[in-house]
């Protein structure tokens, strides 16, 4: 195999990968941005009724995570205590509306999906809970913190190697044998280094491949 098909090949390897992450935080992502959304509409509920129309639009747009797998346990919680918050809110306004009645029906339905179809008297801990969630970094600081991490292992695998192929060794170990994802990342960050300046990296580039495989098999199997 030439170097420019060793390159070509490394690259592939990198795109599809990081692909694969990409496709995997995007619904994710979606998710949480959703969830943030009903959360800012509950915020901004006051004495009127002039945010019903965003309210329903919410359920209306999120209609399927009714259905399929996109929510964890911890999603349905915080989904359950924002619309007790809203219903809440609803019910002491003393201009009730049929549109007001149609949402309060709409979160009945959704509170008997998520397991939230009771009365639930908050306290502070839920609060901060909440709180806290909600001003979760978005995607760039979480990649930002990735990439902190990522440095700090190579930073302690740099102080106990002599050599670029020795900590990129003892990094492909990790993502091999403990199938750690940012051993994986940093190995393909240091394979792609190496080949940039002309190393042979072919034996690497196929115990990257088998790690990422085993990393994938492993959350098939989760």
């Amino acid at each position: 195999m030439s170097r420019q098909e060793t390159l070509e090949e490394l690259e592939s390897v990198l795109e599809g990968f990081l692909e694969r992450v990409v496709s995997g935080k995007e619904k994710r992502l979606e998710v949480l941005d959703g969830i943030n959304r009903l959360d800012d509409i509950a915020r901004r509920i006051g004495d009127g009724n002039e945010l019903t129309d965003q309210i329903g639009g919410w359920f209306a747009e999120h209609n399927q995570w009714l259905n399929d797998k996109s929510l964890r346990p911890a999603d349905t919680g915080r989904i359950s205590r924002i619309l007790d918050q809203i219903d809440a809110r609803l019910r002491t306004n003393p201009e009730r509306s049929p549109a007001m009645a149609k949402i309060e029906a709409e979160i009945k339905r959704w509170q008997h999906h998520t397991g939230g179809e009771r009365k639930i008297v908050l306290t502070r801990g839920p609060e901060i809970a909440v709180k806290a969630e909600a001003e979760r970094p978005g995607s760039l600081a979480r990649f930002s913190d990735l990439m902190e991490r990522i440095t700090r292992r190579f930073d302690d695998l740099a102080g106990s190697s002599q050599h670029i192929l020795s900590a990129l060794d003892d990094a492909l170990k990790s993502a091999e044998m403990q199938q750690n994802k940012e051993a994986l990342i940093l190995s393909a960050l240091i394979i792609y280094s190496l080949k940039q300046e002309n190393y042979k990296v072919d034996p690497y580039v196929r115990r990257l491949k088998e790690a990422e495989r085993r990393i994938k098999g492993r959350r098939a199997g989760a």
